[in-house]
């Protein structure tokens, strides 16, 4: 597919897919949702549950993140992965699992 509709306009699949990363990257403040660091030039996006354990492409299971965290994350789970950086904290923990449940 090369286009997609959005609400009454056709875009283009390129322009759809920046749309969506880029939404996802404002939704977190275009800071990582674990170590909260300003993402810049590094910036991904992670499947919070990895897609090789089910999780899906979609918005609500991506949370913007740095490659750092990305990288060491991998197909961890994500809850215990976080619990043991030395950047978690409570709020960001309750953060994502919100995120997962929109």
């Amino acid at each position: 597919m090369d286009h997609q509709i959005d609400e009454t306009e056709l875009v283009p699949r390129k322009k759809a897919k920046i749309r969506f990363r880029e939404k996802i990257l404002s939704e977190w403040n275009y800071c990582c949702a674990y170590c909260a660091e300003p993402l810049g030039k590094n910036a991904t996006l992670d499947h919070v549950i990895p897609k090789w354990k089910g999780g899906l492409t979609e918005q609500k299971n991506l949370v913007g993140c740095c490659f750092s965290c990305n990288s060491r994350k991998s197909g961890h789970d994500w809850k215990q992965w976080f619990l043991g950086q030395e950047f978690w904290t409570e709020a960001r923990e309750v953060r994502i699992a919100e995120w997962l449940e929109q």
